[in-house]
């Protein structure tokens, strides 16, 4: 499976434009813009190159554009990016329109094939702005209409109408953002590990396709970030929804965060990173947890995984249900959680006799220091049972069924 990971890892870096479209500069010519663009890239990690600039001060073109990430022996190589209705403002620049050429790779049996990256309303701030914000790019909406992975002929992996928006901070207002992937498919028939396959095969499943959604904002000026919605939906499978809510997310945080993990993954192997890795820990320290979330609202999968397990042992599906719920607290006594088990096992059981939801939920009264949870999970390292009710207390740790 090794030249299908350096595959994809090859589309990942790919992608990484996308998200770093284009940098800042004072200069009026496309060989300015462009070099200010390399520069950007590098500070988040990502060399990019090409072979030619053309186009003029409301039209250029990036010929043959490469792009290799931090650690990354070989570049990508995927063709022309072109910025259109180029305008300066306060020193910087708007673009009307950015877009990638098709994308195409094929190697050792497996292809893949990206239709054109559009980003609109980009908005490119000047290099030495005062603003905190003035290390990032802006856009007003992002869209890709498919991306497929095939293998051997067969399509593993698609996606379909994948888009992207963002309302940059305004004063006191915290940016917002928005994505969502319209369709996803996989084919699961295409998985070779044989004892995988059976069990896949077991639940019913041959092809897998749902949708996703993201919403959420960020306030650069205290570092608020929130992740509102994070839903991954499967049709016949289930949604599985996530929330995080932290503080100290700051411009500068997220810079220099950014500085170190470049400098990590470019260090040739075997090289000392302690000092880089005790600094990024260092930081995360200050950083704050206001909440989290974890859900799972189920559409047929349960029902599934307890026929399945059924059929396998020679029982009826209620029976599977009721020894399932026997060995909860068994289980949570030799993880020794057994303290946990007044709250874990209604919930669970609750979710077993009528499966529609189950939600983990994590909701201190106060903001808590990411080096307050450090010092409670280390504070008593021969008792795991007592360091699991700690955290649990500290981040008011909840599971609640079909709610």
């Amino acid at each position: 499976m090794t030249y299908r990971h350096a595959a994809f890892r090859k589309l990942a870096l790919s992608a990484i434009l996308l998200a770093i479209p284009a940098g800042s500069a004072f200069a009026q010519d496309v060989t300015a813009v462009a070099e200010r663009l390399k520069a950007l890239a590098t500070g988040q990690g990502i060399a990019l190159g090409w072979s030619a600039v053309s186009g003029d001060a409301s039209k250029m073109v990036l010929e043959g554009v490469t792009v290799k990430g931090a650690g990354e022996t070989d570049a990508t190589a995927i063709g022309d990016v072109t910025l259109s209705g180029i305008s300066t403002k306060g020193g910087g620049y708007v673009v009307d329109t950015l877009t990638t050429a098709p994308f195409t790779m094929a190697e050792q049996g497996v292809s893949v094939d990206i239709s054109p990256f559009v980003v609109k309303g980009l908005s490119i701030p000047a290099a030495d702005a005062a603003d905190p914000m003035s290390s990032f790019t802006m856009y007003q909406s992002a869209s890709l209409d498919s991306l497929s992975v095939k293998m051997g002929g067969k399509t593993a992996f698609a996606l379909q109408g994948v888009a992207g928006s963002v309302t940059p901070p305004d004063g006191t207002s915290a940016m917002q953002f928005s994505g969502a992937v319209q369709k996803f498919t996989t084919d699961l028939s295409l998985i070779e590990d044989q004892s995988v396959k059976s069990y896949i095969d077991g639940l019913g499943y041959s092809q897998l396709d749902g949708n996703i959604k993201i919403s959420g904002s960020w306030q650069p000026t205290d570092g608020r970030w929130s992740m509102s919605q994070y839903d991954i939906a499967i049709n016949d499978v289930g949604t599985l929804g996530m929330t995080l809510d932290l503080g100290g997310m700051t411009p500068g945080f997220v810079k220099t965060v950014n500085e170190l993990s470049t400098k990590m993954a470019e260090a040739p192997e075997g090289a000392d990173t302690s000092a880089q890795q005790a600094q990024l820990m260092g930081m995360l320290q200050d950083a704050t947890f206001h909440g989290a979330s974890l859900k799972f609202s189920d559409d047929s999968l349960t029902d599934r995984a307890v026929k399945l397990v059924a059929m396998l042992q020679g029982a009826q599906p209620a029976d599977v249900v009721t020894m399932a719920k026997a060995a909860i607290p068994f289980a949570m006594m030799q993880f020794q959680m057994g303290e946990l088990a007044g709250t874990i096992t209604p919930a669970v059981n609750a979710f077993l006799d009528n499966p529609k939801s189950i939600e983990i939920t994590a909701t201190p009264p106060a903001p808590v220091t990411f080096a307050k949870i450090s010092e409670v999970s280390m504070a008593t390292p021969g008792d795991s049972a007592a360091t699991t009710n700690a955290i649990w207390s500290l981040l008011e740790i909840k599971v609640n069924a079909n709610q």
